[in-house]
């Protein structure tokens, strides 16, 4: 049986890089309504809180801000209309 602390790797290892591409383009992301995209990143961010709250809970909190703040920026962003 796999213990949880070796779980977390695939969760980080898989999370992080997947985040990071999207918050790379986040701005184009919001504008452009990418919703896709936001999935895909919001996914990778619960695997990396997921992956922390094993192997280092203190490590919880910012990334549940930042799911938080992105969620709000793509739900007050976009394009306007004309």
């Amino acid at each position: 049986m796999v213990d949880a602390r070796t779980a977390a790797i695939p969760l980080l290892a898989i999370g992080y890089p997947v985040s990071i591409a999207v918050i790379a383009r986040f701005v184009p992301v919001v504008r452009e309504r990418r919703t896709a995209w936001l999935l895909a990143h919001h996914a990778a961010v619960v695997a990396v809180i997921l992956g922390w709250a094993v192997r280092r809970p203190a490590a919880v909190p910012p990334n549940v801000v930042w799911l938080l703040v992105s969620t709000v920026w793509y739900r007050l962003g976009g394009r306007r209309p004309r």
